[in-house]
């Protein structure tokens, strides 16, 4: 993360179709149309301030025709981002920001991304994004058929173990180890595989999980257990990127479709904004959350390449049963870009 150099990525979607008149964002009395930017991380996060630089450069480039504002914690959404992304669907918000692991929900193709072990870190991550890889680029369309128009994306930062009982240094350590995930089965499959014993639960129940052993850890980034405190309750953190994950900025179709095409392209400049800023900021970020940790006595261990082929080797049963959901010409696509630009 530290390393990234490049700033931007974004996907150009260049069907330009027309669509129906927008209510829900529109004008009071021939005034600017309101945009309302939505997204369920804090008003200090990286997310919030890539969000704001999405809204200021619509807001100054677009000779007043609209008014975005940037809503944090998901708070026209009583704080859940499964309102928040029905809200975007129905148009009563017309932006958004959230993971792939949410999006996965309405398009499980692009989950092929958050593979073990798929990806060596962040930067790797860029280089296949800006690849724009047509199969890739194919199924970011089909979040269309959901509503959503996705205007850019950057990697987040990739999750990582961490937990309270003893430092994984070999697959051999992760055997009963019993980690809170999030709710969502590809990550129940994964952390079985490896021999541990997964626990769906929301975020919020992270410290307290863990202060009261329900949970040994986690496997989130750097930055994320930073920020849930986990630091203070499990400190043998193994860095092992062996996950990676996106965040995706996106907009309601009906709304997308209903303006201009040069407003349309005034969109995806200003979700390339986003995105070199939140790659700006998950970067120095991360220095943070690690100085943090090790100020609160947690241990840093960075797995080398050579122990991760154990992992690799105890998920190959998942590996297969995977590659079922997919064509053989999607699942090679997708991997032949991603070695085309491995490091």
């Amino acid at each position: 993360m530290k390393n990234l150099k490049r700033a931007g990525i974004l996907f150009l979607l260049l069907a330009l179709t027309t669509g129906i008149v927008f209510a829900a964002g529109g004008r009071d009395g021939g005034g600017p149309i309101r945009m309302s930017v939505s997204q369920t991380s804090s008003d200090q996060s990286p997310w919030q301030k890539g969000s704001l630089a999405f809204a200021d450069h619509i807001n100054s480039r677009s000779g007043g025709r609209y008014q975005a504002q940037v809503f944090a914690n998901a708070s026209l959404s009583q704080g859940n981002y499964t309102i928040m992304m029905e809200q975007i669907q129905s148009g009563a918000l017309q932006v958004g920001v959230e993971s792939l692991t949410v999006l996965g929900a309405y398009n499980e193709k692009p989950g092929i991304l958050q593979m073990p072990f798929a990806f060596a870190d962040e930067a790797h991550v860029v280089r296949f994004l800006e690849l724009n890889d047509p199969t890739w680029a194919g199924w970011m369309r089909d979040f269309e058929n959901s509503q959503f128009v996705i205007l850019g994306a950057s990697p987040r930062p990739m999750r990582q173990f961490n937990n309270n009982q003893r430092m994984i240094r070999t697959v051999q350590d992760m055997q009963g180890l019993i980690f809170r995930v999030p709710v969502n089965p590809m990550f129940v499959a994964i952390l079985e595989g490896l021999g541990a014993r997964p626990v769906p639960a929301p975020s919020s129940e992270i410290y307290t999980g863990i202060q009261l052993g329900t949970f040994h850890g986690e496997d989130n980034s750097v930055q994320i257990q930073y920020d849930f405190r986990t630091f203070e309750v499990a400190k043998n953190f193994t860095v092992i990127n062996y996950i990676s994950d996106l965040s995706f900025i996106f907009m309601n179709r009906d709304f997308y479709y209903a303006q201009s095409e040069a407003d349309r392209r005034l969109f995806l400049e200003a979700a390339a904004e986003f995105v070199r800023v939140n790659i700006q900021e998950d970067s120095a970020y991360y220095n943070v959350a690690m100085e943090a940790g090790r100020r609160l006595g947690v241990e840093f261990y960075v797995m080398p390449e050579a122990n991760k082929q154990a992992f690799r080797d105890r998920l190959a049963p998942f590996y297969a049963q995977y590659q079922a959901r997919y064509t053989p010409a999607e699942w090679n696509g997708f991997f032949d870009a991603v070695r085309r630009v491995a490091p």
